[in-house]
């Protein structure tokens, strides 16, 4: 039976092929739900609570933004300064005591300190194969965050309390990247194109360059902005270069002051020419294996349960059962006498031999060590499970006793 994708699951009834051919870069997506427990998996006003309530939480715009009325407020206002570090902390009392006078708070990188939302974004990273961030932002009632403005990247709005008004105003700059509009919100601006009131559990899809603002209603609203970072085509350019410093023709200078003109002529043919090989022979699909090579090894470990590995390990048996860690992405090298698995930051090397072993865990999600294949005995297959439970490859599914069957 085939699992439907995470992904196809948060843009339901929306088609993965509608989505693509249809919205993807071009135009916006709404998708009333009437089901305030779509997202209760995701994030919920308890996963805020349990976070704002660590005694030690750095605070910098990075991390944390207060803002009243569009006005960022600063750091001082609501965080004590370590005297040593000069560093600062949210006072949560402070921190409660603005809120409550109707400021907005805003979480940037959400999913680096809410575990059930760094699952969620790490999931749909594995399906899409690029990175994904995510904001919280806790708006007070009748209130506006920020100011109109688009964003650089396509976002997923997911409305998880209350209800927030969106208009969405026609895009100033045809897929931007860093160029920006430095007037926008500064100038009156046309009717908007559409307008939603988002509800919990709806999904709004913004394509990067849309204008837009939003303004919650007559209670609280927390909405997470879920920015979407794919590999653009310009930036396949950047590999062409790392390509072509390897050639020892375009590490040379180029013309200098006292160049001549017809050296300098010589230069441009020779530059021309250079180029033109560096494209006729250069494989586009190489080019984009290259990128998500760089994704793959950016991403970070996937960590739920592997404190209790740890514990665990020494129980570990022939009868115990392995699985891949959820949402780790792998890539496998073979030559005559090596198969190197890599993930995350690291490559394991393992002999020849172990191909077999090691192709029935990658074929199965789930596996008891004495069925692990291949020309190993018991402690071998036991000892390998250890490795990659080690290095965060696998992790123990099951404890059983050695005297089970």
């Amino acid at each position: 039976m085939k699992v439907e994708s995470q992904f196809a699951q948060l843009i339901a009834p929306c088609t993965l092929e509608d989505f693509f051919q249809t919205y993807w870069e071009m135009q916006t997506l709404y998708l009333p739900r009437n089901n305030a427990a779509v997202y209760e998996d995701i994030l919920t006003p308890e996963d805020i609570d349990r976070l704002l309530q660590n005694k030690a939480l750095l605070a910098d715009y990075n991390n944390f933004r207060l803002v009243d009325q569009g006005k960022l407020i600063s750091l001082e206002a609501w965080c004590d300064r370590h005297p040593k570090s000069q560093q600062y902390f949210i006072n949560n009392d402070k921190l409660y005591t603005l809120l409550h006078q109707g400021l907005t708070l805003t979480i940037n990188s959400a999913h680096k300190k809410i575990p059930s939302l760094r699952q969620f974004c790490s999931g749909l990273e594995s399906e899409l194969k690029f990175k994904l961030r995510t904001n919280i932002y806790i708006t007070p009632p009748h209130a506006q965050g920020l100011a109109p403005h688009y964003d650089e990247h396509d976002v997923l709005i997911l409305q998880i309390t209350g209800a927030k008004e969106w208009k969405l105003y026609p895009s100033t700059v045809e897929l931007p990247s860093h160029l920006r509009d430095q007037q926008i919100g500064r100038h009156k601006l046309d009717a908007p194109d559409l307008m939603v009131m988002l509800q919990p559990g709806d999904l709004l899809y913004i394509p990067r360059g849309i204008v837009h603002q939003a303004a919650s209603q007559e209670t609280p609203s927390i909405h997470v902005s879920l920015g979407l970072y794919p590999t653009f085509t310009y930036e396949l350019l950047e590999e062409l270069v790392a390509i072509a410093q390897a050639d020892p023709a375009f590490r040379k200078a180029i013309p200098h002051g006292f160049t001549s003109s017809e050296q300098q002529q010589t230069f441009y043919q020779q530059f021309q020419t250079l180029s033109q090989s560096l494209f006729s022979n250069i494989n586009p699909a190489e080019l984009v294996k290259r990128k998500y090579a760089a994704f793959q090894c950016d991403r970070k470990s996937e960590d739920q349960g592997r404190f209790q590995d740890l514990i665990h390990l020494p129980q570990l048996n022939p009868n115990s059962v392995v699985a891949h860690r959820p949402y780790i992405l792998f890539t496998i090298d073979r030559s005559p006498t090596q198969i190197i698995l890599n993930f995350y930051q690291k490559s394991l090397t393992f002999p020849i031999f172990l191909a077999p072993s090691l192709t029935d865990l990658l074929d199965h999600p789930c596996l008891a060590i004495r069925d692990i294949g291949g020309l190993i005995n018991d402690a071998g297959r036991l000892a390998l499970a250890k490795t990659l439970i080690q290095e965060g490859f696998l992790m123990i599914k099951e404890i059983h006793s050695t005297s089970s069957s």
